[in-house]
C-alpha cells in the first residue's frame, strides 16, 4: 500500500460575502425552520442551551430566530441527545411516561401553550407559531396563518 499525498479542496466561498452573519452569507435567511436539526445543532451547546451572539456570529434577528426554532426542536423532541446532565443522587418524583409526545400542553409548532379558549364557533383565537418564523420556510402556497 502506498499513500499519496493529495492537496486539500480549496475552500468554498459564501455567496453573499458581505452579509452580517453565516446565515445571512449563505443566503439561508428565510430557509429554516424547527426541523432543520443539522443547521440548529451548529448554534446549540451539549447541555441543550444556545450559545451567545459573540461566539455564533450571527446578527440579532437571526439568533432570535434560531433560539425560538430551538425551542421548537426541544418541544417535538427533535434534540433527544441535548438534554442539561442530572446530579447522580438525583430521583425523580414521579416517573412520566414518554409516550404521547404530541399531545402535551405545547403544541409542537409553537413556543407557546395550549388553552382551550371556549367552543369551536365562539373559540377566541390562540396565536400558533411565532411571528418572527412567519418568513420563513413555506411548503405549500396558503399564507402563514398563525391564529388557530
Amino acid at each position: 500500500i502506498e499513500g499519496k499525498l493529495v492537496a486539500a479542496p480549496p475552500k468554498l466561498d459564501p455567496p453573499n460575502p458581505a452579509g452580517q452573519c453565516p446565515i445571512c452569507q449563505w443566503n439561508l435567511k428565510h430557509k429554516y425552520n424547527y426541523t432543520d436539526v443539522l443547521l440548529l445543532s451548529q448554534f446549540i451547546r451539549s447541555d441543550g442551551g444556545m450559545l451567545p451572539r459573540r461566539i455564533t456570529g450571527l446578527c440579532t434577528e437571526e439568533h432570535r430566530k434560531i433560539e425560538v426554532c430551538v425551542k421548537m426542536a426541544h418541544r417535538a423532541g427533535l434534540l433527544p441527545d441535548h438534554k442539561p446532565p442530572l446530579p447522580e443522587d438525583h430521583v425523580p418524583k414521579k416517573p412520566k411516561s414518554q409516550l404521547n409526545r404530541y399531545l402535551t400542553r405545547w403544541s409542537i409548532d409553537t413556543v407557546k401553550p395550549i388553552w382551550k379558549k371556549g367552543l369551536k364557533w365562539s373559540k377566541i383565537r390562540m396565536p400558533v407559531g411565532h411571528y418572527r418564523l412567519q418568513d420563513n420556510v413555506k411548503y405549500g402556497k396558503k399564507p402563514y396563518y398563525i391564529r388557530h
